[in-house]
């Protein structure tokens, strides 16, 4: 049973708004109402219309012109077929049918499709993930997901985890298109990927249609037929969802979804937003990871501690080759010279080229240390070992403790 609202005033008039039965339906001129109005009589949120017991209900927000229904205002009323609805200066007929009303109309007067669902997007929210699994086929989705987010938790290449959640959301939808568009460091929107690949044959991915989901963090569920009516582009597709990718204050994109036959389900619809919000906090960790990388990489580069021995003489030639056979040892290695030779750059090159040398290097300037401590710093001692000040026992700088007698 569809439930929809049709509007008798305004520029808009004889449009109708689909009412829809989990979220609250908000009418007033805030943009993120449900149904936006342009009635300067209208509060920011006017009223609200939900579905509970049965039945259809609208409530006044605390308006500054009121709510009235059949002319009557009201608090909270309950509609039925045929009944008038006045919000401000702006009137409504509520209707109930079996059947969609023949053309819908979008909550943003720039997008002229026909609006079958649309849902806001909480990556930031507590319960953003999985905002839109709540009914018990979503048993499967769930477990689908939570899958996908221990892959995403080994993943660190920005692209696999574009192409990792497309695919699965291209096999659980059965969607004959799915593809990525992105927002690039100069702000425009490009495609990024488009499963299956050779899909650009038949299919652009509409810019319009993501440049309102991403303004309004709506994901959208649109009758496609009128889309191509507008781009001339999608003619043999049947159905499309659009589902923006907003982190924090940042939009990094949105996913498209096109069907050549038949229509998605509200299922369908529900698991796009919960995948796309998974997706882009993994997008977004991955990303800040290749910027890290990229910038150490850069650090690397310029820093002299990582590229001490310089030259290409024979001789040096020689020395590198020593300090990648030597590295490779697991036994200790002894490096002698002159004052000023370069000693501890040798040392240095040798732990790099090791396998330890994802671990810190201990340095230790001998020539700072007593004789007749020497063996203790280096090696450790117990307890009681000298006559005063080793009255409890101390590790060396070696990886064990020698024992003292």
């Amino acid at each position: 049973m569809y439930a929809y609202l049709t509007l008798h005033t305004g520029s808009r008039k004889d449009r109708n708004y689909l009412l829809k039965e989990g979220p609250e339906n908000r009418i007033g001129r805030g943009l993120d109402c449900s149904i936006v109005l342009s009635d300067p009589s209208s509060s920011r949120v006017h009223a609200v219309i939900i579905h509970r017991e049965g039945a259809w209900w609208v409530r006044d927000a605390e308006s500054s012109n009121g709510t009235y229904v059949n002319g009557q205002k009201v608090d909270e009323a309950q509609l039925a077929e045929g009944c008038s609805l006045k919000t401000g200066a702006t009137e409504f007929t509520f209707h109930q049918s079996g059947t969609a009303p023949a053309e819908l109309a979008s909550a943003d007067p720039t997008l002229t499709q026909t609006i079958i669902h649309d849902a806001p997007v909480q990556p930031d929210a507590v319960d953003g993930i999985l905002m839109a699994i709540d009914r018990p086929e979503g048993t499967r989705d769930l477990l689908l997901l939570h899958q996908l987010s221990i892959k995403l938790l080994g993943m660190e290449d920005p692209d696999e985890v574009v192409s990792e959640s497309l695919d699965l959301l291209h096999q659980n939808t059965k969607a004959s298109v799915v593809g990525f568009l992105w927002v690039s460091d100069d702000g425009e929107l490009k495609p990024k990927l488009l499963i299956p690949s050779d899909a650009t044959r038949k299919v652009k991915l509409s810019k319009s249609l993501t440049e309102v989901v991403c303004r309004k963090r709506h994901a959208v569920w649109i009758d496609d037929r009128s889309l191509s009516r507008n781009t001339g582009t999608l003619d043999h597709f049947a159905d499309a969802i659009c589902v923006p990718l907003v982190h924090e204050r940042l939009t990094l994109g949105a996913i498209h979804m096109y069907l050549e036959r038949g229509r998605f389900t509200e299922n369908d619809f529900d698991f796009s937003i919960s995948l796309a919000n998974m997706l882009v906090v993994a997008l977004a960790r991955a990303r800040h990871g290749a910027i890290l990388a990229a910038q150490h990489r850069r650090l690397v580069a310029k820093s002299a501690e990582f590229d001490e021995l310089l030259g290409e003489s024979e001789p040096m030639l020689r020395l590198k080759g020593k300090i990648n056979k030597v590295a490779r040892a697991a036994g200790c290695v002894l490096i002698r010279g002159e004052s000023g030779v370069g000693k501890e750059l040798v040392a240095r090159a040798v732990h790099r080229a090791s396998s330890r040398s994802d671990r810190p290097m201990l340095s230790v300037n001998c020539a700072a240390i007593p004789p007749d401590l020497m063996e203790s710093q280096l090696f450790g001692h117990k307890r009681g070992a000298f006559s005063a000040g080793s009255n409890r026992p101390t590790p060396g700088r070696f990886s064990w403790t020698r024992s003292v007698n």
